[in-house]
């Protein structure tokens, strides 16, 4: 393997330690204001606040699962 391969690799290894951590938090946030923006709709098209904030949970999964919460909350 050439040095300047080895050193390449080894250069974009240390700009991956660095930017993966601004990437979760970002992915954090966007999550938060997501989950937030979705209880808003689901209050906002009638949803009891109660039972918006149990869906709220379920929102970053499949919305299999999300169907499965309100047919079992009837």
């Amino acid at each position: 393997m050439n040095i300047w391969v080895s050193l390449k690799a080894t250069f974009m290894a240390l700009g991956l330690m660095i930017k993966v951590p601004k990437y979760l938090i970002q992915w954090r946030l966007r999550r938060g204001r997501a989950k937030s923006c979705f209880r808003k709709e689901l209050i906002a098209s009638g949803v009891p606040p109660e039972e918006a904030s149990e869906l709220t949970e379920l929102f970053p999964f499949d919305m299999g699962e999300l169907i499965a919460t309100v047919r079992s909350t009837r």
